[in-house]
């Protein structure tokens, strides 16, 4: 209070003058309110320590008591991780796939990289059923409103690629630029999109441009372009080795997923209530930046099991690498920040200012 009354001008008085019980009475609950944070943050931290508590979520206060004597008590209820005597994990299996790469696939890969590679001609010719279409959509009718906007001007079509619907490939062939007609299309129950499926949709089809792409030649030129190899067999043994890798990589991360599996069912406890909720909140958070539609309580249901699963490893994680004594050496958080320079272009020193400010070193020690 006395801290107060330097600080507060009270009409009437001086600065530093003001009656005691004026101040008293005026900044009761404001004064009390900053007192007991104060001790509460001045004593919680030493209360945890002498109690070797592993504590997983910031306290609930209760029970505020001031003693006659000037004495101050309270409560501090607090979530603590499970105690786990030692991670199971006998008996893990795992079934390698087949990670040899296919002629089929590897014909399948060169003809992506042509098509990346692709180039288009403007042409004045009717849509033929390969060409890329430029439109101005006009939304007729729609049963389901399953579309907010009307108008969907300079929308580009495929008509080569197998996510176009069939009513615009069909219905586009054979038109010319300046030409308009109304297309329906029936979008299938399972369609990607979620907002259009099973709905039903008459466009207004304006066509504006046609292109035709033309893909490269499979030369030296090409195997140039996408491999910096000089021959056609280089760059397919460089894309057969790049597919085999993608493979290797896409195995290695079903293994690490089946591991955690079932490390997971061996190493059954209860999860701390507070980290799952602080999970759901982050989920309900990404969504809402998205500006995505969603019924947060059918969200926090059905994510519940991921965060308790995802939760349950971390602890798992922690636990079995202070059991085997697994530690991260400062050499080892060098190799990995030197790699992140080397992939990003920049000196291993830009990259630990990104990582310090980030926060991320703790994850690369994870």
């Amino acid at each position: 209070y006395e801290e107060v009354r330097r600080k507060v001008t009270l009409k009437g008085f001086r600065r530093g003058k003001a009656p005691m019980n004026i101040i008293k009475s005026s900044y009761a609950d404001s004064v009390r309110e900053e007192v007991v944070e104060k001790l509460i943050k001045s004593t919680y931290p030493d209360a945890v320590t002498s109690q070797t508590l592993k504590v997983a979520s910031p306290p609930h206060i209760s029970d505020l008591k001031f003693g006659d004597d000037g004495g101050f008590t309270y409560t501090a209820k607090v979530e603590i991780f499970p105690e786990i005597s030692k991670v199971k994990f006998d008996g893990l299996e795992l079934t390698a796939g087949n990670i040899d790469v296919t002629d089929k696939e590897l014909e399948n890969f060169v003809e992506m990289l042509r098509e990346r590679r692709a180039e288009f001609r403007e042409l004045t010719r009717p849509i033929k059923e390969t060409d890329t279409v430029t439109v101005d959509l006009t939304k007729v009718k729609d049963s389901k409103l399953a579309l907010k906007q009307t108008e969907f001007p300079n929308t580009t079509i495929d008509l080569n690629s197998s996510l176009t619907v069939k009513e615009f490939k069909e219905g586009l062939t054979g038109l010319n630029i300046g030409d308009s007609k109304e297309i329906t299309v029936t979008y299938k129950s399972d369609y990607a999109d979620n907002a259009l499926a099973g709905s039903e949709i008459t466009y207004k089809v304006s066509v504006k441009g046609v292109k035709e792409k033309i893909l490269p030649e499979i030369d030296e030129n090409f195997a140039k372009a996408v491999a910096d190899v000089p021959t056609v067999l280089e760059m397919r043994v460089k894309a057969r080795d790049e597919l085999k890798r993608q493979k290797e990589d896409a195995q290695n991360k079903r293994f690490k997923s089946e591991i955690i599996k079932q490390m997971v069912a061996q190493n059954q406890f209860l999860v701390p209530e507070s980290m799952v909720g602080n999970y759901l909140d982050n989920v309900i958070e990404d969504l809402t930046k998205q500006k995505a539609k969603f019924d947060e309580k059918e969200i926090r249901q059905n994510y519940r099991p991921i965060a308790e699963e995802t939760i349950r490893w971390q602890i798992l994680l922690h636990k079995l690498a202070e059991q085997e004594k697994i530690e991260v050496l400062p050499a080892d958080v060098e190799k990995v920040i030197n790699n992140m320079a080397a992939a990003y272009k920049i000196t291993p020193e830009q990259a630990k200012q990104v990582m310090a400010r980030s926060g991320k070193v703790d994850d690369i020690k994870d």
